[in-house]
């Protein structure tokens, strides 16, 4: 498209930017704060607000989609994956997620990765026939302009994630009449639709998920529309836009009540597009980017190729699809499951034989005195590790910040962060590692830290069980504080197991899943919300499906909070 043509898109977004992204909605009154004390709508699920009747934490009012969202919308409208995201500049993490609201600006770099990306699409509305054939539902030769404004109602519905208001629909309607000459080739139907797309993908109303409702005058909070609690829905639950029932049942105010958000959040958890959240939860909740930067000495860990780094990376996500969608669904089955999937060379660093000449990953069950949950793939023990050695410091620091959400400080600046060699009585790593943070200034962190990674130095560098250590056996046997009480263990294995029920971890995993699907850090007064919400899931064997639909019956998720200053 020519400058002129960006031009008109250029204005086209600040006009809709300026304009309002709702027309008529949050109009709820007082009466969307006066269910604030009670229970969940049916008495099944924990209660929306805190017994105390404090409202939820503020949840920001515009969220900007993740470009995992930008990219699965574009699969889910348009029928296609050009992962247009990839010539993004990354989306930071805050608490460890790419999603937290805070880190979610549009820098001036963005702002052109959107431009480039929407034009992309529209060049390839233009020229992919079966991408026109999915949007267009009428007939463009016959009525032209009624066509027009049928499709851009559907696309604006599910783009912008709402009905359009008549003067939106109207400037649309005009962009896609000025479209004519902007592009070469192709019929002036094709070259309008290309425009409005370029356009909608562009606005602030598709790249943010916006929550305008008003709150009267007196009160904390709002009861959210229904378009918004479809989007909150769809983005918590499948990292895309709503499909055609969900923003059906928002018209219809099927949404409006904690039963209704329930009964859709189990049928979207039935469809495939909830994969997609639960593998990108535990990707950064597990911290697998870095997986890929696993490399050991060849001449001690010849075994580790080039690609299984990327094998065990799949591995672990096969692994959680497994636990939490093919078996009991619980997290004790995420924290104990011996299921594995592998090829030839990750079957050899587990120690067991290849199950057969099978094309890809084969679905094994490795030995479970050797071998439960997360912290025993041999991706996590690898990762956690060093050049040519194991790193229980790595292990113990992950078990304590992300499997128990203890507050761990980063070492000061000046530490010394190379262990002593082996030498003399300290010929294991576990032996050089209690020697190198004995001082006092050490022992307060590594007091929490070592412990969990010692359970682990059963494991060698690539995640290989191993016996000896140097020529000298291992010790696995260690114990921590966790929640004021003392756990002991033996080994990996048991210390997994153990966590697998401690009220500690499971509390921790649903913080993590908190932060994750509110897209914020929790805050104090999400404490009693978070509280019922455990006492809830630990009825029902922290089931991970159960606490997701739980997730979406709190106050937090169906009630907006004033902000400060608003």
């Amino acid at each position: 498209m020519g400058e002129w043509g960006k031009g008109w898109v250029a204005t086209l977004c600040a006009s809709m930017a300026l304009s309002g992204c709702y027309g008529g909605l949050g109009q709820d009154d007082a009466d969307g704060a006066d269910d604030a004390g009670e229970h969940g709508d049916d008495g099944a699920a924990p209660e929306p607000f805190c017994a105390d009747g404090a409202a939820p934490g503020v949840t920001p009012r515009l969220v900007r989609l993740t470009h995992r969202q930008y990219d699965n919308t574009i699969r889910d409208v348009f029928g296609v994956q050009p992962r247009l995201s990839s010539q993004f500049i990354g989306d930071v993490a805050i608490g460890g997620y790419t999603n937290n609201a805070e880190a979610l600006a549009v820098s001036d770099r963005l702002a052109r990765d959107y431009r480039r990306a929407a034009e992309r699409m529209g060049e390839m509305v233009l020229d992919d026939a079966t991408i026109r054939a999915r949007i267009v539902s009428c007939d463009s030769a016959a009525d032209p302009q009624g066509c027009a404004r049928t499709v851009i109602t559907e696309l604006g519905r599910r783009l912008w994630r709402r009905p359009l208001t008549e003067g939106e629909l109207t400037r649309l309607v005009g962009v896609f009449e000025g479209a004519g000459g902007l592009y070469e080739g192709s019929d002036a139907f094709a070259q309008g639709l290309a425009l409005v797309v370029e356009g909608m993908l562009q606005s602030p109303k598709f790249l943010y998920r916006s929550e305008l409702e008003p709150i009267p005058d007196g009160a904390t909070v709002v009861r959210l529309d229904g378009f918004s609690v479809a989007a909150r829905l769809a983005f918590a639950l499948w990292n895309s836009v709503p499909d055609d029932e969900l923003l059906a049942a928002a018209e219809a105010g099927e949404l409006d009540t904690a039963t209704g958000v329930a009964e859709h959040a189990r049928r979207m958890l039935d469809d495939p597009r909830a994969r997609d959240v639960v593998e990108d939860f535990h990707a950064q909740w597990l911290q697998l980017d870095h997986w890929g930067e696993i490399m050991r000495d060849p001449a001690h860990y010849p075994e580790l190729g080039a690609d299984v780094a990327a094998v065990m990376r799949e591995d672990m996500l096969r692994f959680v699809d497994d636990a939490v969608f093919g078996k009991g669904g619980t997290y004790t089955d995420l924290m104990t499951s011996t299921a594995a999937f592998v090829d030839a060379d990750l079957a050899m660093i587990y120690g067991i034989d290849h199950p057969g000449a099978a094309d890809g990953l084969v679905r094994v069950e490795l030995d479970p005195d050797e071998r439960a949950g997360l912290l025993t793939r041999a991706g996590f023990l690898a990762a956690n590790a060093y050049w040519n050695e194991t790193s229980p410091i790595h292990r113990g620091t992950f078990v304590q910040r992300r499997i128990l959400c203890a507050t761990v400080p980063d070492p000061p600046g000046d530490a010394d962060l190379d262990l002593p060699p082996p030498s003399g009585e300290l010929v294991t790593t576990r032996q050089r590692v209690e020697a190198h943070t004995s001082p006092t200034a050490c022992r307060g962190c590594h007091s929490m830290l070592n412990p969990p990674g010692f359970a682990f130095e059963g494991y060698d560098a690539i995640g290989r069980v191993r016996t000896h250590d140097n020529g000298e056996l291992v010790d696995t046997a260690a114990s921590l504080t966790v929640g004021g009480e003392t756990v002991e263990f033996v080994d990996g294995v048991d210390l997994a197991h153990q966590l697998a029920t401690h009220s500690v971890a499971q509390r921790c995993y649903l913080t993590q899943w908190f932060r994750y699907a509110n897209a914020r850090l929790e805050q104090p007064v999400d404490a009693c919300t978070l509280d019922g919400l455990d006492e809830y899931l630990a009825g029902e064997s922290y089931d991970v499906r159960e606490l997701l639909v739980a997730l979406t019956q709190t106050g937090t998720f169906r009630f907006r909070t004033r902000a400060q200053g608003e």
